[in-house]
């Protein structure tokens, strides 16, 4: 008999022990559950002309003997989200400089003293000759690129500093690097203003036909 209530007690301790485990542990597996998943969305990079250059008209008008100096500009847009930002080149339809609608005179090419080194200031070139030649500037300190920049002292690709009509190019069908943006452009974009200029010296020699002088140039913009 003692044996009988010894064993019943075990039995009883047993069940209560059973009964509190199910007490602790039920609701964890029956009423609080987790499971954990991640969305992945990929964007990929864009770029856009937000507002594409313009053509231009020098002016004024330049006489052909007596000589002159004619200005124009166009600006560009440009959209991109690329983290790294965008690099954009120069390219003309011809190295020869303008060239005449119908009498095929040229107003040549400003020839720099160096290849690919813009000459400060162009404001004259040399006698009895003409030249035509730009230079391009940003809304961005920093963008435009080394050889655009100058040292304030009459030198151009050297420095740091970003002047206003200082370095002159000849435009040639070897794209030319003019911008390059290390970050993604603003909603608004980021511009670029290209600027032209034509010099004909007094008694140009060969002589500059009487014509209308085109140069075409193609600007290109790619991510980084």
């Amino acid at each position: 008999m003692k044996e009988l209530t010894q064993t019943l007690k075990t039995s009883t301790i047993s069940l209560l022990m059973l009964a509190l485990m199910f007490l602790v542990v039920e609701p964890a597996i029956g009423n609080a559950i987790e499971d954990q998943f991640t969305i992945t969305q990929s964007v990929t990079a864009e770029i856009s002309f937000l507002a594409p250059a313009s053509d231009i008209t020098m002016s004024p008008s330049l006489a052909g003997l007596t000589g002159g100096t004619a200005n124009g500009s166009t600006y560009v847009r440009v959209l991109t989200n690329n983290a790294l930002g965008y690099s954009m080149t120069l390219t003309a339809s011809s190295s020869a400089g303008m060239v005449g609608d119908s009498q095929g005179g040229t107003i040549p090419a400003l020839i720099p003293y160096s290849v690919g080194v813009p000459i400060y200031a162009f404001s004259s070139t040399t006698a009895n000759s003409a030249a035509f030649a730009y230079t391009v500037e940003a809304s961005t300190t920093g963008e435009v690129t080394q050889a655009f920049r100058d040292n304030g002292t009459g030198h151009c690709n050297t420095g740091s500093t970003e002047g206003t009509n200082t370095c002159w190019l000849n435009a040639s069908t070897s794209a030319v690097s003019i911008i390059n943006r290390s970050t993604a452009t603003p909603a608004s974009g980021a511009t670029t203003t290209i600027k032209f200029r034509t010099i004909i010296m007094p008694s140009p020699a060969p002589a500059i036909p009487q014509d209308t002088y085109v140069a075409t140039t193609t600007l290109t913009a790619v991510t980084n």
